[in-house]
């Protein structure tokens, strides 16, 4: 069976790798110069920079990939450090609670709240069908302070949205299912979680030796010839059983027949595709999928130029704080060889759904702002001694209200264009983990169903 899938981001090459092994005969397409869509990992003046996403979350998925392709021996743990989280609370960087213990003092929350979520596994659930915000199902068990400094900078940090619109059924898919399933978020929460890891060899987060671009880039040397780069789909149809594809393949035309295809795009992009009135029409929510704009700048500097430890993962900056960064990652404190003898390397996020403006900023309006949130957050002193600035403008997509039209509308397009698989960052999660998972769950119905 001849597949092509289209698009060469971690979704499309881990549906690739599994059609492979699964027995078809696989040839991915991609328009750019390069594989691994936004993983993006540089070195320079003797640091390693993670541009877009920074490390992997460790899930089954994952693991079969990582044992397929022998990566275990360039694998990184994180330092105990990360296990440390900081919140800004009041203008400063506090430890989040990670225990009982550690809650009861946390000056994260004040008293009244802590005592709320003491109270939450009291509260009675509710489990009406209809959708519900991600804020307003955490503000009705645990109130609004915990909205406004737990859950806003953490949505902030995994989509760089905004808990009042985003989906808890879709976007924080445990905190829905733990309401409905246990009657508590807290001991839900614990369950799912649990009952997710149960399965995984090592928890936490992961990376490797020379960045996280070593995945994508391992799996398309595994895949050889079977990526073509520079090839751009400019037209398809059905035939017969199959599709017809026209490509330019770096301006030369090419016509090709396929049993199958693998949409492994953005959502945004397939506007771009000849489809018919009907699948048009069913995938339209999905094109008009919010991609709010997200700029990464990784900021070096002398160690004695930073007063704060630098010990954890990283800080998160509630909107209530009225700050520029919506987050600060200690890249250097959380995997080594990622500054050298001397310096630190933080990395900053800045402007998705809460400042989209400032996510689509030139460096020279950005750097100021920063570096200003630096200095009173951490300490800063002195000027970076190295910067990288990165633009995404279609960056997270965002899981909004109504975001099963979405999942509704892609699944009707597949059943009216039968051989077209639908896949990517939005739908069924927007972590790197839940890519690698699509793209194998993907290759797996491609093969049952052809």
């Amino acid at each position: 069976m001849q597949v092509a899938v289209i698009g060469a981001g971690i979704t499309g090459l881990s549906a690739a790798l599994e059609l492979r092994v699964r027995g078809a005969h696989v040839t991915v397409l991609e328009a750019g110069s390069r594989v691994g869509g936004v993983i993006t990992t540089l070195r320079r003046d003797g640091f390693l920079v993670e541009a877009g996403p920074t490390s992997l979350t460790t899930t089954p998925a994952l693991e079969h990939v990582i044992d397929m392709l022998d990566l275990e021996p360039v694998r990184l743990s994180p330092s105990a450090a990360a296990k440390r989280r900081y919140i800004v609370r009041d203008g400063t960087p506090v430890p989040l609670p990670s225990d009982p213990v550690s809650l009861v003092r946390t000056r994260a929350l004040s008293a009244s709240a802590k005592l709320r979520l003491l109270r939450e596994p009291f509260v009675q659930a509710v489990r009406s069908p209809e959708d519900e915000s991600v804020a307003s199902l955490v503000r009705r068990r645990l109130g609004d302070e915990i909205v406004a400094y737990m859950v806003n900078p953490f949505v902030a940090g995994i989509y760089a949205g905004n808990p009042e619109r985003l989906s808890a059924r879709h976007a924080m898919p445990i905190l829905y299912h733990a309401e409905r399933r246990h009657g508590s978020l807290l001991i839900g929460g614990m369950k799912e979680a649990k009952a997710r890891a149960g399965v995984v060899r090592r928890r936490g987060i992961t990376s490797f030796r020379d960045g996280l671009h070593t995945l994508p880039a391992a799996m398309a040397a595994a895949l050889g010839p079977r990526v073509r780069l520079r090839t751009r789909l400019t037209g398809l149809a059905r035939e017969g059983d199959g599709w017809r594809v026209q490509l330019d393949a770096q301006g030369a035309p090419e016509d090709r027949y396929f049993d199958a295809l693998v949409w492994a795009g953005p959502a945004h992009a397939l506007a771009s595709l000849t489809l018919p009135p009907e699948a048009r029409g069913a995938l339209a929510p999905a094109m008009q999928l919010r991609h709010p704009p997200l700029a990464t700048l990784a900021l070096g500097f002398a160690r004695r130029d930073v007063t704060h430890p630098l010990d954890g993962f990283g800080v998160l900056c509630p909107e209530v704080e009225r700050r520029t960064v919506l987050g600060v990652l200690f890249s250097s404190s959380v995997f080594e060889g990622r500054a050298p003898e001397g310096q630190v390397l933080v990395t900053c996020f800045i402007g998705g759904e809460r400042a989209p403006a400032l996510g689509a900023a030139p460096l020279e309006t950005l750097l100021p702002a920063v570096l200003e949130d630096l200095r009173t957050l951490l300490g800063v002193r002195g000027t970076p001694t190295f910067v990288h600035h990165q633009q995404w403008p279609h960056a997270i997509p965002q899981y909004e209200l109504g975001h099963e039209a979405v999942e509704n509308g892609a699944a009707r397009a597949e059943a009216a264009l039968p051989g077209l698989y639908l896949t990517g960052q939005w739908r069924n999660g927007v972590s790197l983990g839940d890519c690698i998972a699509q793209g194998q769950a993907t290759a797996a119905r491609v093969m049952a169903e052809r």
